[in-house]
């Protein structure tokens, strides 16, 4: 059944939750991000229509930092399920859905008979005639919610300026987090070191990013966008994931240990296995 299943319509396909529109009408999320986060983005994810949700499990890491999200889903009703990081590569929705193997599940998609193995494929087969699309009476309820819950978004993608030596970091849990202002900084955050975070540091025009290595994964994708981002001129590094907790940028700045450095990082002298404190003073 794997790799050969076609894309249903109720389906829909997204390398990072970060790419994830209010106006979306899939009720089933097949998405290359971790599968951590807080209340805040699960209500997020609810706000958008999504009932169902099949995420990377980032290695699961420090304190399960990146399976943390299945409770928080299941507070909000989502069915939700994290893959194999070593089944899938991590930002790579296409990937999720071809190749992922569920490795843990909320109690919602239990119930509904997915088990630890399935393949994604094979999970979504299970539940694809019971999960349906919103009601354009329930839309219109969300849209409502949503309206409401706007504060609680801007917690969400909430920003911290600190400074380790004089030198002005940016602390975040998320790059996809960043805005325009954030042009030239350097930036610590909680994402994995996948490509699509790397578009996101690309797209901001930061100066230096500091990533999870998500357990680092198949294929090397939880590391995959150092290369790319050096070609754009920006030193990047990721911190092993059982020293820092995915979606934690704060943990990341305060306990992360360099588990991979690309050469614009390596040309400063930073180190496998510096912290990133020690790594920010190279810099």
């Amino acid at each position: 059944m794997r790799n050969n299943m076609k894309i249903p319509d109720a389906i829909v396909l997204l390398d990072s939750l970060g790419d994830l529109q209010s106006d979306n009408t899939r009720p089933i999320l097949v998405c290359g991000s971790h599968c951590g986060g807080n209340q805040e983005l699960a209500k997020h994810v609810k706000n958008c229509h999504v009932k169902a949700v099949f995420l990377n499990n980032a290695g699961v890491g420090k304190n399960e930092a990146g399976i943390r999200g299945l409770s928080h889903y299941e507070a909000e009703n989502i069915l939700a399920c994290a893959v194999d990081h070593n089944s899938a590569e991590i930002g790579i929705a296409r990937d999720t859905w071809e190749s992922g193997t569920i490795s843990h599940s909320n109690t919602l998609a239990e119930e509904l008979g997915i088990e630890i193995g399935n393949s994604v494929q094979e999970a979504v087969a299970k539940i694809i005639k019971i999960i349906k699309p919103d009601s354009p009476t329930q839309k219109s309820k969300n849209h409502t919610s949503l309206n409401r819950d706007n504060n609680s978004s801007k917690d969400l993608k909430q920003q911290t300026q600190t400074q380790i030596d004089g030198v002005s970091i940016t602390v975040t849990d998320s790059i996809t987090f960043l805005n325009k202002n954030n042009s030239g900084e350097i930036v610590v955050c909680g994402s994995h070191g996948g490509l699509s975070a790397g578009e996101y540091a690309q797209k901001h025009h930061v100066k230096a990013v500091f990533f999870n290595d998500a357990g680092i994964g198949k294929n090397n994708a939880g590391v995959k966008s150092l290369e790319s981002l050096c070609d754009a001129g920006i030193l990047a590094c990721t911190v092993d994931c059982m020293s820092a907790e995915i979606f934690n940028g704060k943990d990341v700045l305060e306990n992360g240990i360099i588990t991979v450095c690309n050469q614009l990082a390596k040309d400063q002298n930073i180190k496998e296995k510096m912290t990133v404190k020690e790594a920010l003073n190279c810099i």
